[in-house]
């Protein structure tokens, strides 16, 4: 058997500790399974996290066992490390394809636990406006149609799941827009629009189709979207939902189907078997907190944790975990026949740093009325980079998700009296350099897979990534002519672009 003695320690954060690996214990910690004291090892998912916003009340299968003892008798197809969105649909796709598959499922918490149940509710296709041209530049054009092609599709994808499947998680079709504050950040995203129309006509049918995007300037954009400070915008089409509950029906499906899953058991190290026998079929052995499964492939659904349970990509120095944070307030004014509420948006340009964000829950949705803000990370001096502790609350930048409503919407829409918080939370994501995921056969690791770092934008690669990733492994590694080449995995071992 071959392993590395870097995977056999149990320190981890390589990012956060490039030249010594540690250990930390959480001793409140404890399993809500076995009421046993749980450790916290630097980089694995944190046993106790912050309360999401959308996972109150928990989901049925929150703590979802499907056999009581870890199966570590069976030879399993695939084994799914994770059970967010990549995780899931990746299962889903599998037993779709082949309901005899055997597919186990380990995730370390309860599910969807990790950033697909933390995010901010947006499902909306926000980088083809602001990367497009980038792409092109690095790429070149077929190449960046395909990214940008992706993005839509996985967005047009989960809304065709959750209405397909009827799925009951608040989604809503919105008005959305990238909302600008500066002049300088502007007149730059309204050239990308210009851009994107110019390319339109030369390859009509080659960009995304049915989601146009139109500039409102200046006071044009003052009045349309009723913010009083505004330089302008640039609006598109989008979605709302409660992003916790499309995965956990995604799970429930592939449930259905045969997956097993087994919540609270943290994978803690990977080692590939090196010649598997006539007779067993085993490749990989994955040691949990529980016992040590066997799988033939093994696909790593595990996002801004992966450097821990994986020392080679966190040797890449690729994959850089960070931690987001959200809040959910109440405005003091009643927003329900306010059309301003009615919309979602992104800053680009706000104090707060890039990649702010805003939604209102509508009318007929749980906690209608709610309005979820998530960012701030530029208040922070790191930028919340190289954290893998969702269990934490940034209070500055809580301090500035609570009020900054007031100041986006006006205090005409906001109202004169304080709003009313109804939750913080934070959770993990992944950055790469190149803002792309990470999708693929790992390099040299027969075997072994991954569909990680979504770079905050998961809603929008994530289901598409694990239809790329699901051809691939089902058809000896080709991928599908639509996959882009800028996603590959082995782009980590040689630095990105």
């Amino acid at each position: 058997m071959r392993s590395s003695p870097l995977i056999n320690t149990f320190g981890a954060g390589l990012l956060l500790l490039p030249t010594a690996w540690s250990a930390t214990i959480a001793i409140e910690a404890r399993s809500p399974l076995t009421n046993t004291t749980l450790p916290h090892l630097d980089g694995f998912p944190h046993p106790n996290p912050t309360k999401s916003y959308w996972q109150d009340p928990p989901h049925r299968i929150a703590n979802h066992r499907s056999t009581p003892d870890l199966p570590t008798d069976q030879v399993f197809d695939y084994v799914i490390i994770g059970s967010g969105m990549s995780g899931a649909a990746t299962a889903f796709k599998l037993l779709s394809r082949d309901p005899s598959l055997s597919v186990l499922m380990l995730e370390a918490r309860t599910a969807a636990s990790g950033a697909s149940g933390r995010n901010g509710g947006h499902c909306k296709t926000g980088d083809y406006g602001k990367k497009i041209k980038q792409w092109v530049d690095l790429y070149g054009e077929d190449e960046a149609l395909k990214i940008a092609n992706l993005e839509q599709d996985c967005v047009n994808d989960v809304r065709d799941f959750v209405h397909s499947h009827n799925v009951s998680n608040g989604w809503q079709n919105v008005e959305t827009a990238d909302i600008y504050y500066t002049q300088e950040a502007f007149e730059k995203a309204a050239e990308i629009v210009e851009f994107q129309h110019e390319l339109a006509k030369r390859r009509p049918d080659d960009v995304p189709q049915n989601n146009p995007r139109t500039v409102l300037r200046g006071q044009e954009a003052r009045d349309y979207w009723q913010w009083p400070e505004i330089l302008g915008a640039v609006k598109y089409a989008g979605h709302t939902q409660n992003p916790y509950l499309t995965v956990c029906a995604m799970l429930e499906l592939g449930l259905e189907k045969g997956l097993n899953l087994q919540t609270h058991t943290m994978a803690l190290q990977l080692t590939q078997v090196s010649e598997p026998s006539a007779e067993d079929t085993t490749q990989w052995e994955v040691k949990t907190d529980r016992g040590t499964v066997r799988g033939t492939k093994v696909v790593l659904a595990t996002n801004g944790f992966t450097p821990a349970l994986h020392p080679g990509l966190a040797a890449t120095h690729f994959l850089e975990p960070g931690r987001n944070q959200a809040a959910a307030v109440r405005p003091a004014a009643d927003t329900t026949d306010n059309p301003v509420f009615q919309r979602s948006n992104g800053y680009s340009d706000f104090p707060g740093g890039s990649g702010d964000y805003i939604i209102a829950r509508q009318p007929g949705d749980v906690g209608a009325g709610d309005v979820v803000y998530g960012g701030g990370q530029g208040l922070s001096p790191t930028r919340e980079r190289n954290l893998t502790d969702d269990s934490v609350i940034n209070e500055a930048i809580a301090t500035y998700l609570h009020g900054v409503g007031r100041v986006t919407y006006g205090h005409a829409n906001w109202g004169a009296t304080n709003e009313r918080v109804v939750a913080d939370w934070t959770g993990i994501v992944c950055y790469t350099p190149d803002g792309l995921p990470v999708v693929g056969a790992v390099p040299g690791e027969a075997g072994l897979w991954a569909s990680v770092c979504m770079n905050g934008h998961g809603m929008a690669w994530a289901f598409r990534s694990a239809e790329a990733l699901v051809e691939m492994m089902m058809s000896d590694g080709e991928a599908p002519g639509w996959f882009p080449e800028p996603f590959r995995a082995g782009r980590a071992w040689k630095g990105g672009r």
